[in-house]
Formats: structure tokens, sequence, C-alpha cells
């Protein structure tokens, strides 16, 4: 900032040589100024070093101005601020149309300065505005007052005079002396002085007004101050800026500064339009051929043109009329436009004479309209473009020029545009609406640059230009059409070429790109499998150890107070899991394990794959309680904690991450796994007590719960189990075990293996009729499809006669060559169309079933050839320390497939014992050898060969895990306090009977003895009715008590229900238990029915299996009643009852 400090008049005072000093540095700068004068009117004689001499003058004159300053302040005493050099440069940059000396002027007139220091300003100010760019400003600090000797002062008189003389001799040695100024020698003595002017004395020339305080200027009550004439004739302003009148005051003048009046018109007749043109025939914008270069020509009057102001548009030429004989032949596809032209435009001269002749006349009332307010010329402006020349010469181009003036520029913007798209396609003329060329100006103006179609919208004849516009290779026809061509090959070409160049580096940088990130992601997921590998093995590692451990203890184990943890888990194949909707309530069929707390040295940790409310665990703490009734009912010994506290033996433990992956279909191993607080919670809860955990189907994640609670599995390994689960691997053992087993072929993988086994075995073995095929790692029969092979076989008939004729021989293989030939080319046709799933919702048909089967691997299996055939499932627990014995078998019941264990008639009543525990003894060892541990299912089918009579039993399938039908099994016994003899395969209660009076005269109490009496169970944990979330429990149970479906303490027979969901009770599981298999089947079918009856309407059928297993219960009750109605004195009960089933058990 600039600040100048108004001189004292006390400093002005002390000093009396102050004027004087004052008058003779002015006669200094008049001395300058005429010198400089004279050298100006000199030029033209000697240029160059009168030049010179100007500058040098032009120099020492600011330097004479700005000690002037210096000197001035040294004699009154003031501080003086100038700006520096960087921010002259910085002003000059920011105000370029405005001068220093403007902006000082503007701080001089503010009231900053004071008027004696008015005129020294504005001179330096007025030096600074010419040479400002050229001359730097040096900054000048507050300097005080030093006192000057005498002889100093004289001597700066007399330089000075000699400064103001520049004729005198010494003028040019004091200049180089004294300032550095080297003047040039002038050898023609300058003739006329300018008279010096007088000096110009700065002071104030008005007194001191008064100022309205502040306080009461914002005092709205305080009196108005009264003003005088003089305050009056001081102005509006000087009371505004005293502060009395408010500055946001409305101020009316009366009477009013600016009057008006009528203004005096011209007579439009009489004006005269003045536009200097050079040449007639120049457009706003032409292209010349040899350069293509693009050149716009203007008009350049001398003068300024006139403003043309319109009075009628009816008074102007139309341009088509003087530009027809132009056009001539070349624009005969025009004529019909302008004909309507000359009509319109007739019609508009006379509406305009009349419209004149009325003005003139004095009839109409309006004044004359000027150019901005002209209306009646808003009509079609027709311009002209022809062969890319616009006709600017035309009385309506000039009448449309002077009416947009003032935007002219955009609309020449418009048409360099049109008339390059004329000239590039070489359209003959063109017609150009004026009010369109405007609209596009405007967007012009707004930076928008128009598009072809908005360019094309701006011509009248558009339908033609557009045709010719649109026609392949217009726009290298006219002038300079080759050179464009040749412009465009190259553009095409130059850009064919970097786009391929720039495709091919893209797919590069591309392939780079995922090379580097699927390096990155192999880097990564090798450390992360090599991780896995390891921790992987540190787990089998720990599982082994432990497993040693338990072996060694077990006994101990076995024989004191313990805790096992049930986890439920269906660890089987990740393809299988995911096709399974119901895969939380497949794993809490096992929730019967609770029922292990028989034993009262067993503690129970239960895992649940589902969430349970309090009405759930009400049901079992009542059914777990009634444990200790039965037993006191018995006369059993019962301990007295355990009757107290077995509900406090148990507990269910609820992984948080149950919800957590709802599209992954994860087992219950795996979602534990993942679920930090619940193994937190187990692992307090064994914390120093003896433990072991028992899975399902073992899965890997199994290790790594092990591992995480420090307890060893009872089971074996998870890849033993995975390998001989399979039904390949159950072959084998069976194989290594010499069992009897269906003939067939195991681990097939490809189609020609499946068809050279399948033929083969149709030629060896000619009497099945139908053949299995298993999926290897398929699920509770889901992946078994068949064919009935014999039936749809063409060449099986000739196939019979072959084997007749070659008799004993047929069993050689070379009889078998001709016959092998024909089943071989026979059977893929066969298969496709004859074959049958089971699941009909995976698979369609052979083809798909095919795909899967092949992928997986599986085995061909031939079906018993019978009409009777029943299905058994045996249960063997293997322990560590070698022990193995049978815990229940039972004859499988079908409901919703036949080969899908849908529940079990306990005991088993279709085969001898004897036959079935040595086929389970050398199965139960080769499985030790195998290091298989834990508990096994085995399953077998019995049936009667027609020809021999003799009855057949074949090991079909081998299931390493806890099971379903071994929960409730556990619940079973449970409820009944019985037990289950492994040689005889019967179960046994004890109940109470009143011994029978010897003499009739006795009347005491009648006395009860303990009695073992057989009982039959059948159960199922697969009862679905989608009309059960209807009712309440509560309800449920009242309709149960209601029909007589409950259990009998006392006789130790009934029926129970498994509760498997807490939310919604569609799946439901039940135990019946009878004194003989045919009255528990009858019970049970009467369950099923009137649970039915009372929960289905023919409003609300539902979807259920409930009549599916009443109906095969049915027909097992038929086959047994004819059974015993044909059995003699002489047979054994067991061989009376061995077709109880149709089917064969497959899982």
């Amino acid at each position: 900032m600039m600040a100048l400090v108004p001189t004292s008049t006390s400093n002005r005072g002390s000093n009396p040589g102050t004027e004087k000093v004052c008058d003779m540095l002015q006669e200094i700068r008049d001395e300058f100024h005429t010198l400089k004068t004279f050298i100006s009117q000199q030029q033209h004689e000697n240029s160059s070093d009168l030049n010179n001499l100007s500058e040098m003058l032009t120099r020492a004159e600011h330097n004479i101005k700005e000690r002037t300053d210096n000197v001035l302040n040294m004699l009154n005493g003031n501080t003086v601020t100038t700006l520096s050099f960087n921010q002259v440069q910085n002003a000059q940059q920011r105000y370029q149309n405005n001068s220093i000396s403007d902006q000082y002027q503007q701080r001089i007139d503010s009231g900053a300065v004071s008027r004696g220091r008015l005129h020294v300003n504005t001179a330096i100010g007025g030096t600074r505005q010419r040479y400002a760019e050229t001359i730097p400003i040096i900054s000048i600090g507050a300097q005080q007052h030093r006192p000057v000797a005498p002889g100093a002062v004289a001597r700066h008189e007399y330089q000075s005079k000699i400064i103001r003389n520049p004729f005198n001799k010494r003028n040019r040695e004091v200049m180089h002396d004294n300032y550095g100024v080297q003047l040039p020698l002038i050898e023609k003595q300058q003739q006329h002085r300018t008279p010096a002017s007088r000096n110009i004395l700065s002071g104030k020339t008005t007194e001191p007004v008064g100022i309205l305080p502040y306080k009461s200027r914002r005092n709205p009550i305080d009196y108005p101050v009264p003003l005088t004439a003089e305050d009056a004739k001081r102005g509006i302003i000087s009371l505004v800026e005293r502060g009395i009148i408010p500055q946001g005051a409305n101020i009316t003048l009366d009477p009013p500064a600016i009057q008006p009046k009528k203004s005096s018109l011209n007579d439009p007749t009489a004006r005269m339009r003045a536009f200097i043109r050079d040449d007639s025939n120049i457009s706003v914008y032409h292209l010349q051929p040899a350069t293509g270069q693009l050149l716009a020509i203007a008009d350049k009057p001398a003068v300024p043109p006139a403003i043309l102001e319109h009075t009628s548009s009816g008074l102007l030429s139309d341009p088509s009329e003087q530009n027809m004989n132009r056009i001539g032949s070349s624009t005969k596809f025009h004529a019909s436009t302008l004909v309507e032209s000359r009509k319109s435009s007739g019609n508009r001269m006379q509406k305009g004479t009349l419209t004149t002749s009325a003005t003139n006349s004095g009839i109409a009332a309006r004044p004359v309209s000027t150019p901005a307010s002209n209306v009646e010329y808003k009509k079609t402006v027709h311009l002209t473009i022809q062969n890319g020349l616009t006709k600017d010469q035309t009385d309506e181009f000039l009448r449309f020029r002077q009416l947009h003036c003032l935007m002219w520029g955009n609309i020449v913007t418009v048409f360099r545009m049109l008339e390059k798209l004329m000239y590039d396609y070489a359209i003959p003329v063109a017609f150009i609406s004026g009010e369109r060329v405007v609209e596009l100006a405007q967007t012009v103006e707004l930076e928008h640059k128009p598009t072809l179609d908005e360019l094309l919208s701006a011509v009248l004849n558009r339908e033609e230009v557009e045709e010719l516009v649109k026609r392949i290779g217009r726009r290298f026809v006219g002038s300079g059409g080759k050179e464009r061509a040749a412009v465009a090959i190259q553009a095409y070409w130059r850009r064919f070429r970097d786009r391929r160049a720039y495709i091919r580096l893209r797919k590069r940088k591309w392939a780079a790109g995922v090379i580097a990130l699927s390096w990155l992601m192999t880097v990564k997921l090798a450390k992360a499998r090599y991780q896995l590998k390891l921790s992987r093995q540190r787990q089998i590692e720990f599982f082994k150890a432990k497993q040693n451990d338990l072996r060694q203890r077990w006994a101990t184990i076995t024989s004191s107070r313990r805790v096992i943890v049930h986890i439920p888990s269906l660890g089987i194949s990740q393809r299988v899991r995911r096709r399974l909707n119901t895969l939380p309530i497949r794993e809490n069929h096992q929730i019967g394990r609770l029922c292990e707390l028989d034993d009262p040295n067993v503690d129970v940790i239960y895992v649940s794959p589902m969430p349970i409310n309090e009405e759930f665990l009400q049901y079992y703490n009542k059914l777990i309680n009634l444990r200790s009734t039965i037993q006191q009912d018995s006369e059993q010994i019962v301990p007295p904690t355990a009757a107290d506290y077995i509900c406090d033996r148990y507990m269910i433990v609820v992984p948080e991450a149950l919800h957590s992956f709802p599209t992954h279909n994860m087992c219950l191993a795996t979602l534990l796994k993942y679920s930090p607080k619940a193994l937190k919670r187990i692992r307090n809860l064994i914390k120093g007590r003896e433990a072991y955990m028992v899975t399902g189907v073992s899965h890997c994640d199994d290790l790594y719960i092990a591992d995480f609670l420090n307890i060893p599995i009872f089971g074996c390994e998870p890849e033993f189990s995975d390998l001989f689960s399979t039904k390949s691997g159950s072959k084998r053992i069976f194989g290594a075990s010499q069992v009897p087993m269906p003939f067939g072929e195991f681990d097939i993988y490809k189609e020609n293996h499946f068809f050279e086994a399948l033929s083969q075995l149709i030629i060896e073995h000619l009497d099945i009729q139908r053949w299995v095929f298993k999926i290897d790692d398929d699920f509770d029969g889901l992946g078994i499809a068949y064919c009935d092979v014999v039936k749809h076989l063409p060449c099986y008939k000739s196939t019979l006669k072959e084997a007749a004729r070659f008799g004993d021989k047929w069993s050689i293989r070379w009889a078998h060559e001709q016959s092998y030939v024909k089943v071989l080319s026979e059977l893929p046709a066969v298969l496709e169309k004859h074959t049958v799933c089971i699941n009909k919702s995976l698979y369609n048909g052979w083809q798909t079933y095919s795909k899967v089967f092949f992928a997986q691997g599986g085995i061909i299996e031939a079906y018993p050839p019978s009409d009777s055939v029943t299905s058994i499932t045996v249960g063997l627990s293997i322990e560590p320390n070698g022990h193995h014995s049978i815990i229940y078998s039972g004859d499988h019941l079908h409901a919703e497939s036949q080969f899908s264990c849908w529940g079990l008639s306990f005991p088993q009543s279709s085969v001898e014992p004897t036959d079935l525990n040595q086929y389970c003894h050398q199965i139960a060892e080769q499985c030790k050898q195998k290091q298989i541990f834990g508990y096994v299912d085995v399953d077998f089918v019995t049936f009667i060969d027609s020809k021999t009579d003799k009855q057949h039993v074949w090991a079909v399938d081998l299931s390493i895990g806890y099971s379903e039908h071994l929960a409730l099994y556990r619940m079973t016994r449970f409820i009944t306090t019985g037990h289950f003899d492994p040689q005889t395969h019967s179960f046994t209660v004890k109940v109470k009977q009143v011994k029978q009076r010897m003499r009739n005269w006795q009347t005491d109490a009648p006395e009860q003895h303990i009695v073992e009496k057989n009982r039959f169970a059948v159960w199922t944990s697969r009862l679905y009715h989608s009309n059960l979330p209807v009712l309440q429990l509560s309800v449920f149970f009242q309709i149960c008590r209601a029909h007589g479906v409950g259990f009998d303490i006392r006789e130790r027979q009934g029926s129970i229900f498994a509760l498997l969901e807490s939310e919604r009770h569609e799946n439901l599981g039940m135990v019946a238990i009878g004194d003989s298999l045919q009255n528990t089947l009858s019970n049970f079918a009467y369950n099923l029915n009137s649970i039915n009856q009372e929960i289905t309407t023919t409003n609300m059928q539902g979807r259920s299996n409930f009549m599916l297993a009443i109906n095969d219960i049915e027909s097992i009750l038929g086959i047994t009643q004819e059974n015993a109605s044909s059995i003699s004195s002489t047979t054994t009960g067991t061989s009376a009852i061995t077709g109880t089933s149709t089917t064969v058990g497959g899982t």
C-alpha cells in the first residue's frame, strides 16, 4: 500500500526556505520540459541521435522528480512511502488499463494527502504513467529531518541554477557528476523557450465541518440536527458523509434533477444509408483453391458507417430479385422458391407503402419505430450462399448485418461454417434462414460448436442440400477435391495404423496385467495352500497322537465320569450338500444323541444345527426327566444325584455362524469352526474333564475342532472315512471280508469301461433282470438309477439260445464273443431310452445322469432276482481298543423311494442272527485293518432264490459315522430302559407283573415281580406335513392324547415324538413301541392316520408323506398275515417273516 502523510502546519512555519526551494526545483523541471519539446521538434533532421537524447532527458527528468520529492520531504520533515518495483509490476499486471497515476490520484482524492502535496504527487504520477514500464521505482523509507550545513545549501542552489539552464556550459558536467546522466552535445541552439509556468501551491481552501457523532447516528429517538443554509449548499453527498442523513435513506429530489421531455426524430424517408465498400464481389469468407487457407475479409470503411434505422421491411429490396440473373440456369430447381419470394416481396412492398403514407399523413398515433423496437423486420430473411461464397452485398444482407451488428462476430463464425460446408460438398446454391443463423450464433457464443444437422437446419432448401451432402464422395467433387481426398485417405490410414497399434498395445498391456495378477494370485494361493497343508499335517499328527492316547486309556475313560461332545455333522461332498435344501434338518435327525444320558457317568454337549427356543427345551427336559420315573417304577437302583440333576447333565450349544453363510450350505462342523464363541464355550465346559468328540459323517474341519478343544475323536480319520464310505470303497471292504455281495463292477470312470463291464455282466448273469447304477459319493439313494435291460435288449433271446447251445462251456470267455459284441452294440440305445433315475429333479435322463456318473465315478450292481426283497441295516460300534459289537439291527421301511430307507422296524426279523453276526464280524475285522473306528452302518438285502428256494444275503452298502437310526435307538432304549441282545437280535424290557394267587381266600395286596418281555419298535425321523406349523405344540399333543397316542410307563410301550425344529415344526420324528411287530406296525399306521385326519381338511390338504408310509406299512402287514397263516408248526418264527419288504435298500 502507498500512504502519504500530509505536511503539518508547524513544520511549514519552522522552515522559511521551503517555498524558495520548491520554486527552484519547479524551474528545473520546467527547463527539462522545454528541452524535450525542442528535441521532439527537431526529430526529422537526425532521428537516431535525437531519439537517444530524448530517452536520456526522460531519465534525467525522472531522477530530478524523484530527488525533488526527497528534498521536499527532508525540508518538511514528512515520511513518504512509494511503491516498490515488485509492487509496481504486480499492480501493472492487475490493472493493465489503469495507470499508476490513476490509482495514486484516487488515493489523493480520498483525503489521504494534504493540499500542499497535491501538485508534486500529481507530477510524479504523470511521469510514472508514461515511463512505468522502463524506469524502475525505488522505495524510499521513512526519513527524519537532518540539519544541512550552510555551505552545502549554497552549493546546492548554485548547481540547481546550472541544471535549470540547459544552455549553460557546465550543464552536462553537473548532470553527469550529480545524477550520472550523459547528455548529448547540441550544436543547434534552441530559438524559442517556453515561458516557465507558475508554481502551483497546494493547501486547504475550505474550513472543516462538523460530523455527527456515532452514538447520535445509531439512536433513532434522538432529535434531528438542525440544518443551516451553508449545510444545504454543501450538497446531499456532504450531508450523507457527515452522518446527518443516514446512508440507507431513500432520498427523493423535488423537483427532480432530470426532467423528461420529447425527443425530436428525423424523417425516416430522408435518411441515407452510407456504406463504404471496397469491392462488391468480396465474400465474408472464402477458401483459396490453391492453398486451401481460410481467409476472412471484412469491410473497413474510412469513416464509421452511420447506424441504419429501419422503418419497414417493405422498403428493402428482396435479395432473390437482384441475384436472379447471377444464378442462371444452374439453379432451375429453385424457381418455385424464387417466384414465391417475389409474390411475398410484392405484398410486403405494398404493405410498407401503405404504412409509410399513413405515418406521413399523421393518421397513425404511434411514433416512428427505432431499430431496436422494429417488429415488422422479423420476417424470414433469405440469404444466399452460391458456390461456397455468401452474397454479402445485397440489400437484404446489409439490413441483416445492420440489425444484428452487436453479435456480428458470432454470425460471421456461423457463416464461415456454412460456407465451408457448401464449398466442401460443392453445393451450387443454398438459401439460408437469417433467424436460424442468429440462433446458431447464440449457441456459438456459449462455446457450442453446431453439428451438421444444426447447420443444415439453417438451410431453406435443406432437402436438396442434404441429398448432395449425404451422397458418397460428394465432398471430393469440387475444387481442391483431390487434395481433400488425399488428406482424407492419409488421415484414415493414420487412424487405422494408430488404432491398430493402440489396440495391440492395449492388448499387450491387458495381457501383462492379467499375467501379473494371475502370477500374484498364484503365489498367494500357493502360500495359502502351503500354510493350509502345514496346518492340516499338524492337525493329523495331533489326531493320531490323541487316537493312540484314547486307545490306551479307553477302558479307564468308559468306566469314569466323562463328557461326550456330539456334533451331528454331515460332512458329505460339497456337490451333494449344495443340492440338499434341508441339510440342517437332516443333521438334526440325530437329536436322539441326548438320550445317551442313560449312562450316569456321561454328560452330553450337543451342538445343534438349528436354533432352539424355550418350548423346544421344555419338551426335552420332560422327556429326559421321564427316565427317572421309569427307573423307579421298575425298582431299578437309581443314584440320587442322577435322579435329581439329570437335566443338568446335558447342554445344547448353537453356533453363532448358523445364518452367516446362507448360500453356501455348509456342514455343521464348518459352521462351528467359524463360531469362536461357541468353541470357547465348549472348551470352558470340558475344561479339566475327560472328554471326547463324536461326529456324524467325518469332515476335515473335525480335525480343527478337535485341535482347538484339545480332545480326541471317537472315529476314524476323515480321509479314510471319505474313501471307504463311497460305493466303490465299500465294495473293496466287502471283497476283502469275503462276504456275499451283488454281482457288479466298481471304480468306473469312463464310458467305454461302463459299457464293456455291463455287457460282460449281462452275458455272465442272464437271470438278472434289472441292473442298478450308483454314483460313488451320493447320499441316501439320491444318485441311483436302474434299467430293466433284459426286457428291452433285442439280442437277449438269441443270447439265451447261445448259452443253451454251449451248455456248461458258457462260463468260458471265448463262448461269449458273438453275444458280447451284439450286447455291446445295442446297450447304449437301450440305456438311453429305458434308464430310470430315482431323483428325477436332478437327473431327467441318461444323458444328465451319465455325465455325473463318469465324473464322480460309480458302480454297477445286480438287483436281486426275486419279487420279495428285504433290506436290513445293522449298526456296529468299533472301539479304539479293537473291541466291536452290534448295537442294533432293523428292517427297512420305504415311503418316498424304494431305494431310500425311510424308517426301521426294530429289531430285524428277516435273517438268522448267526449268519448276520458272522458277516458283521468279518466286516468289522476288515474295518479295523483299514484303520476305521467308531460307528459303522452296514446295509444288507435278503431274498429267496426262485430256482433253489434258498435265502440269500448280500452286503450292499457301508456308511461310516453316527446315523439317525442309531440316535432313535438311543431314544428307544432311554425311554424303555431296555436291552438289545446282539446274539439273538431281540430287545427286552423289565416290567412289573402281578403274581398269580395260589389260593383264592388270600385278600392281601397282590405281589408283583419283575419279568422280561420282548418289545418291538418302529421309528422314523422323516415325517413331514406342511400343515403342522399351523398347530402349536401344546395343541398337537392334546390331539395326540385325544386319540390315545401316548406312552405307557408301566408297560413300556406306546409312542414318543422327536422334535426336530423349533420354528415351523414341519418335520417330526416318531417312535412306536409294542409287544409284537404286527401290533407295533398297526399302532404306527394308526398314529399317522389320526394325525393326518386332524390336520388335513378338504380346503387345506398340504404336502406330506404320511399316506405313503401308511400304504407301505399296510402292504407289509398284509404280507405278514399271509406268512403267519401259512406257517407250519415246525417252521421257526424267524423264517415266517422273511418277506416283510418288497424293495432293496441302497444308500
